[in-house]
């Protein structure tokens, strides 16, 4: 393997690291992750040619026929970090910005990431299985990018927030504040469309209809993912006043209060548990039903 794909393996395992730790902006984390990664690949290219796939896409790019090679199964994660041009990568990282900062304030950051990631891994068989043929998955064109995962970000917001509001490009057009329904549901409907008339040159467009239908399902499955119990809008949250010793975590429990939404509220609650400290060890306390309960045995009932 060359040397820069090492180099880009091992940015990815450190940005899952710190996705891992969850105590960061997932999104912007991801963005810096993809752009890292570019650099790297850039200096991977033969000849300074830009216009030819470089050691590390060749290497870390997925391909259909890795389906039958359980030792490649891993180009299904790193090929969400390549991109094949500068263009490419900025109109991902861009869309990244503006969906995935948005769906990650609202639905919290654990459930962020299994969109992203399972959406991502279910975009590439998508397209992978569109390119069968009586001899199976033979195919060795490279698939990179990270479109499939923030496909599964359109998909997920769409599914649980049509009439939010949000910054998004139609065609050349930026609007500051469109619905979700019209925005995406736009977006979905033109990758249809070029799908089925084949146009787009070497887009994966089946790609980012799996990767959106598997981000609708996935945000549809695990709605109350982190919950036993769902919190209640009406509550006055008092109980968590004392626990809010940084001005992060008053400016949490200030979005629990204003929270209209019940997913708000869990993510904001998500966000809450992640940054509070037990006051008798010092630990961080988890939300278990109606409590918050820490491992040296101090609870107190939120809910």
């Amino acid at each position: 393997m060359h040397t820069l794909s090492i180099v880009a393996i091992i940015v990815i395992l450190t940005t899952l690291v710190v996705l891992a730790r969850r105590q960061k902006d997932l999104a912007m984390v991801l963005v810096i992750a993809n752009m890292a990664v570019f650099i790297i690949s850039l200096f991977s290219v033969p000849n300074i040619n830009i216009s030819t796939w470089g050691w590390v896409q060749q290497e870390l790019g997925f391909r259909a026929s890795h389906l039958g090679d359980p030792l490649q199964a891993w180009t299904l994660l790193t090929h969400m970090f390549l991109h094949a041009d500068v263009m490419h990568l900025l109109f991902n990282m861009l869309f990244l910005l503006l969906i995935g900062t948005q769906l990650e304030s609202r639905v919290g950051r654990g459930r962020f990431l299994a969109i992203y990631f399972l959406g991502g891994l279910l975009a590439a068989l998508t397209q992978s299985f569109m390119q069968w043929t009586p001899l199976g998955l033979q195919s060795d064109s490279i698939m990179v990018g990270a479109s499939g995962a923030i496909s599964a970000l359109m998909g997920a917001m769409l599914m649980l927030y049509p009439r939010d509001e949000i910054p998004f490009f139609l065609g050349p057009l930026f609007l500051p504040r469109v619905k979700v329904w019209l925005s995406v549901g736009t977006w979905f409907l033109l990758q249809g469309l070029f799908l089925i008339t084949a146009s787009g040159g070497n887009v994966a467009y089946a790609a980012h209809i799996g990767g959106f239908i598997a981000g609708a399902a996935i945000a549809r499955a695990t709605v109350s993912w982190s919950w036993d119990a769902q919190p209640e809008l009406d509550s006055d949250w008092s109980e968590l006043e004392d626990l809010a010793v940084t001005p992060e975590l008053k400016k949490a429990l200030q979005e629990i209060r204003n929270a209209d939404e019940p997913e708000v509220l869990s993510a904001w609650l998500e966000y809450f548990q992640e940054r509070a400290v037990c006051p008798v060890c010092g630990g961080h306390p988890h939300l278990k039903g109606h409590k918050l309960s820490c491992a040296c045995g101090w609870d107190r009932r939120i809910l």
